[in-house]
């Protein structure tokens, strides 16, 4: 039995991490959140041909990145619980090569990754994205409407104009029955995080308490594809994105809990031990580290304006996508930066110029970075030695 002390400590933690969760969604109401750009040169590229990309992995040995893109997620999202009855009606999604080397050849740039030998390509809704370049492994979050899974492609870079990802394996477990994003260890071995224990899909009530209440209902998974163990390591509120710091630490953001923890890996089993939390001021998504060292989070200032935005895409069904008021994002966004040496430091907030910021990756060595939305369109890229460069 815990000593009262331990009790009263745990639970006064507790209630002061819900209590600066739930004065972000008074201070960053759209009406009242400051708009910061600290970034270079920018633009918003390709709104005319991809949207609602998720997630990016940057791959800077290649000068590329691997967007996850869903125009279905307007009609079809398990995590802000949108399900369409009629599965017809909704697109499924793909996987996009960005290659930022190319950014002055538009035509180039941007190339769909065709799925070779993949099943139910009109079941596929991708959301966090891995790739481990030594091993081409390409490893995808599928919302499938028959329940999420881990998809494992090898990826063929060798044809620019036609990368090509060839499906080996699906991943169904009930220790990841909601993943959320992926970090690869090495060629089999994989961190996975759940975002919840109770779905959407299945016990929504539930599931909304366990976001608003900041129960640690989600994971960080060890999974290994070769053997098959499937291990919670960590129990984390709403875990969502994961990222490698360094050798020896890793990164979960804790959306609810509008925080990133950070963990040590035990190299002899992958178990992790808890370092400390890393408070930000918006509900954070995914992580990416740039060759830096530098942790980059993305995330939403507002819960409630990107709640609207997912009820009006709803009413988007059936108008044409040129509309695009009805397609434009009005949901803010939040990009930040973190080193343990500077802490955490903004890079940009908006009140929806790019809505709905859900991941920022960066090359370091070429000043290149860029900003997915999860219900925007295009992308947002940066370079610090202009766009063109």
């Amino acid at each position: 039995m815990l000593p009262r002390i331990t009790i009263l400590t745990i639970l006064g933690l507790y209630l002061a991490s819900r209590a600066r969760s739930l004065s972000l969604l008074y201070n960053n109401h759209p009406e009242r959140l400051v708009e910061i750009n600290q970034l270079p040169h920018y633009a918003i590229k390709y709104a005319d041909r991809i949207r609602n990309c998720e997630d990016a992995v940057m791959v800077p040995e290649d000068g590329l990145a691997i967007l996850s893109c869903d125009p279905g997620r307007d009609r079809w999202n398990t995590v802000m619980g949108t399900f369409t009855k009629d599965k017809s009606l909704i697109p499924h999604g793909d996987l996009t090569i960005y290659r930022y080397t190319n950014a002055e050849d538009e035509g180039k740039a941007l190339t769909t990754i065709k799925l070779v030998d993949f099943p139910e390509i009109d079941k596929f809704h991708p959301l966090g994205v891995e790739y481990h370049r030594p091993s081409g492994q390409l490893f995808v979050c599928n919302h499938h409407y028959d329940g999420s899974r881990v998809e494992i492609f090898s990826l063929d870079l060798s044809d620019p104009g036609h990368p090509t990802a060839h499906y080996q394996r699906t991943l169904v477990d009930a220790t990841i029955r909601a993943p959320n994003a992926i970090l690869a260890l090495s060629a089999h071995e994989l961190y996975i995080t759940n975002d919840h224990h109770y779905l959407q899909r299945t016990h929504p009530k539930l599931a909304k308490t366990e976001t608003l209440s900041g129960a640690p209902g989600g994971a960080l998974v060890y999974a290994n594809t070769q053997t098959g163990e499937m291990r919670r390591v960590a129990r984390i509120p709403f875990a969502n994105g994961v990222a490698r710091v360094n050798a020896s630490t890793v990164a979960v953001a804790s959306t609810s809990t509008a925080a990133v923890y950070l963990y040590d890996v035990q190299p002899h089993d992958y178990s992790v031990r808890f370092v400390h939390s890393i408070p930000v001021p918006f509900f954070p998504d995914n992580l990416e580290t740039d060759q830096a060292g530098v942790l980059l989070i993305a995330g939403h200032p507002s819960m409630q304006g990107l709640e609207a935005t997912v009820k009006a895409r709803l009413q988007c069904t059936g108008v044409p996508s040129e509309k695009g008021k009805c397609y434009k994002a009005g949901a803010p966004s939040w990009v930040a930066e973190w080193t343990e040496e500077r802490g955490v430091r903004d890079l940009y907030v908006s009140r929806g110029e790019f809505g709905s910021s859900s991941t920022a990756g960066r090359d370091a060595e070429r000043g290149v970075g860029l900003v997915t939305g999860l219900y925007e369109r295009g992308i947002l890229v940066w370079s610090e030695s202009g766009l063109d460069a």
